[in-house]
């Protein structure tokens, strides 16, 4: 009978301690559109600033897929390559590391002024920005 009781505190006791963690540890929410209008550190361009560029995302997109289907790892943020003329695709992390900032990580072609746009997409193939 000690046994039982004392099992069933011991239940008892991680239950509330469980709901008291979840209770008092919880954040709100908040809507992205207002992360994306108060929090100037981001770099993710608001949807009227993308107009104009549905066709190149639609490019990047399809050869983000065809490099992720031929296996290419997205880790380091490598560069993809020309997506049109003037334009490449970069895959960076958001937020950004250190490792996107190294150059063997960067389009040469954007670098060298061949190329003077870009699609920045994350490594799951979300979009970061198109300048």
């Amino acid at each position: 009978m000690i046994k039982v009781r004392t099992i069933l505190i011991i239940i008892t006791t991680l239950i509330l301690a469980t709901i008291a963690y979840l209770f008092f540890t919880d954040k709100p929410a908040v809507a992205p559109d207002k992360l994306l209008t108060d929090n100037p550190a981001l770099t993710n361009p608001a949807p009227a600033d993308f107009r104009g560029k549905e066709e190149m995302l639609k490019n990047a997109l399809n050869l983000y897929a065809k490099k992720k289907q031929e296996g290419v790892d997205f880790v380091n943020g490598p560069c993809l390559g020309k997506i049109a003329d003037d334009w490449v695709l970069d895959i960076a992390h958001n937020p950004r590391q250190a490792v996107d900032d190294k150059q063997e990580n960067q389009c040469a072609e954007h670098r060298a002024g061949s190329a003077h746009h870009f699609i920045e997409l994350d490594p799951t193939g979300n979009l970061i920005r198109a300048l």
